[in-house]
């Protein structure tokens, strides 16, 4: 930003630019926000924008920046100081239960995920923003961690692994609820799931320190998923995939028909043929296959004595399944968190998808060993689990699935009793 011009122009006028921008690139994304779209919605000319920026990727990243000032998270610092003479579930129950509840604050996080989802971001810097708060949020909650596999006298294997793995499901189980969980106003429910939430990682952190064989810890953070263009063969077989990467790759309004057109090899005719429209063969080519993933939720079988291990069993099939197909998981998020009004047809069938899933962990949960009163929030739990996993897996952060089965089973093994889950 051209801070020596900031005070030769009105802040009302600054504000107003940063306020539509926000919106716009929370609708639209990154490709198809554009200066022409800022200026028709501020009624400002060009030339206010360029007095202020000195391109788009700069107001975006301005903007962004300013959005988190004004929407501050309550003013606490989460993950400061691990305590030892706390109990643990206790002390994650007060760190988890104002991050839990969904704020005016969470709006901006829910911008920057769409912004680390949308490929042609990648290469710009307004994922920047996001990044750093991600990076400086996952620092704290490491050490965290780290402070609390110390106060066991872990040995430093133990402990790096430890400190990996409880990390990443706490970060997971943090992204899937600003994922999903646009608006939760009752108190009881927040309490609840984060009493789940804090039971679940007290559970596996036992585990962990239980151990007798450590889980696998991949490298340092690896680079967003590959966003070049991969080569299909043209003709109808294509279109799904090639409008499923083009999703991902520039959001729903940049998958527009022409691109759609020229890279599956098809006519506008003979894709109208099958799709009345875009918004048809986007719920076709993205939520269908994003929901697809889900499936092993849905065909759980009938509890047994074995039904952690089952649940396991569909948590890892749905995680394989994510990583063979980022582009699923990126398209089917970005659906997911973009804000359309009206809101599209694939947007709405994930997100009404994704409730139909938890509802059928929930039955099942019912005819499990689980109290009548926690059905429905350990459910919420698995899917905001799963959905947080997807998200770091596309984000460099991929969870090494057989390692996770060994771990959720772990949890039990030798444990806490089944009817005392969480």
């Amino acid at each position: 930003m051209k801070t020596a011009r900031r005070n030769a122009r009105g802040e009302v006028t600054l504000q107003r630019i940063l306020d539509a921008t926000v919106q716009l690139v929370g609708r639209y994304g990154y490709d198809n926000t554009t200066i022409s779209r800022i200026t028709k919605a501020t009624q400002r000319p060009a030339s206010s924008i360029y007095w202020y920026f000195e391109d788009k990727d700069d107001l975006i990243v301005t903007a962004l920046e300013n959005s988190y000032t004004r929407f501050p998270r309550d003013g606490r610092r989460p993950w400061q100081r691990f305590d030892p003479s706390t109990p643990l579930q206790s002390q994650l129950f007060e760190e988890l239960a104002p991050e839990l509840q969904a704020s005016e604050s969470e709006t901006p996080l829910r911008l920057g995920i769409t912004l680390a989802l949308e490929g042609s971001a990648a290469r710009s810097k307004v994922q920047e923003p996001f990044r750093r708060r991600r990076a400086a949020a996952l620092a704290a909650i490491e050490k965290w961690w780290n402070d609390a596999f110390t106060a066991t006298e872990a040995d430093d294997e133990r402990r790096h692994g430890g400190v990996w793995w409880m990390s990443t499901l706490t970060l997971a189980f943090l992204d899937g609820h600003y994922i999903s969980d646009v608006v939760v106003d009752d108190p009881e429910i927040v309490s609840a799931r984060s009493r789940a939430v804090a039971a679940f990682l007290t559970f596996a952190f036992e585990a962990l320190c239980r151990g007798n064989a450590s889980l696998e810890v991949p490298g340092e953070d690896g680079a967003d998923t590959p966003d070049g263009a991969t080569e299909h063969e043209n003709g109808p077989s294509a279109l799904l995939d090639v409008t499923r990467r083009l999703v991902a790759q520039h959001g729903y309004e940049g998958a527009t028909i022409g691109r759609i057109c020229t890279e599956s090899g098809m006519q506008r005719s003979s894709v109208y043929w099958r799709y009345k429209d875009k918004d048809t063969l986007i719920k076709a080519a993205v939520a269908d296959a994003f929901l697809e993933l889900l499936i092993p939720l849905h065909d759980l079988p009938t509890p047994s004595e074995d039904w952690v291990a089952d649940l396991a069993s569909a948590i890892g099939a749905t995680m394989r399944a994510a990583g063979d197909n980022p582009d699923t998981v990126k398209a089917g998020l970005l659906l997911e968190v973009q804000q359309w009004d009206p809101p599209t047809a694939g947007g709405t069938a994930v997100v009404e998808g994704s409730a139909a899933a938890e509802a059928a962990v929930a039955q099942w949960f019912s005819t499990a060993r689980v109290a009548a009163d926690s059905v429905e929030h350990l459910a919420w739990l698995v899917l905001r689990l799963i959905e947080g996993l997807m998200l770091g897996s596309v984000l460099g952060r991929p969870v090494p699935v057989d390692d996770l089965i060994r771990l959720l089973a772990m949890m039990v093994e030798n444990g806490p009793p089944r009817e005392a889950l969480p």
